[in-house]
């Protein structure tokens, strides 16, 4: 069942998940100065533990790491959850076949690295409206 929450920022918690330690600050250094609670994870098994005892409205997840895929990890969150939530997936690689996967995942976008703040920002502001502010 969605909620629907306010639009303010404090409301959500994003888990970010990249084993690039760069790219997982970077990314935090984005949302939490912004309101947003973040949870950050370096690998698959670690997102899904948190996923586990946290509230999340939105994951952004690289698709490529050591251990579980972002796809893979979507789909443990999603089991594990029983909810749908909104995914954003980052990426060096996006290839047509990777595009395909994500959209096949029901993700809400994928994004190529190296990330850009205006196109990231834009990408989750747009995700949590439409999950939870219609």
């Amino acid at each position: 069942m969605m909620t629907l929450l306010k639009r303010d920022k404090a409301d959500y918690r994003i888990l970010i998940t990249d084993d690039d330690d760069d790219c997982r600050i970077g990314l935090n250094d984005i949302f939490e100065p912004e309101g947003y609670t973040t949870y950050l994870a370096s690998c698959g098994r670690e997102a899904v533990e948190i996923a586990k005892n946290k509230i999340l409205h939105l994951l952004i997840l690289d698709v490529h790491m050591p251990d579980f895929s972002g796809f893979e990890t979507f789909e443990f969150i999603k089991e594990e959850k029983k909810i749908q939530i909104p995914c954003i997936f980052v990426s060096a690689d996006t290839s047509k076949d990777l595009k395909f996967e994500a959209i096949e995942a029901n993700a809400y976008t994928l994004i190529s690295k190296p990330i850009k703040k205006e196109i990231i920002k834009y990408a989750v502001e747009q995700s949590l409206e439409k999950y939870y502010w219609k």
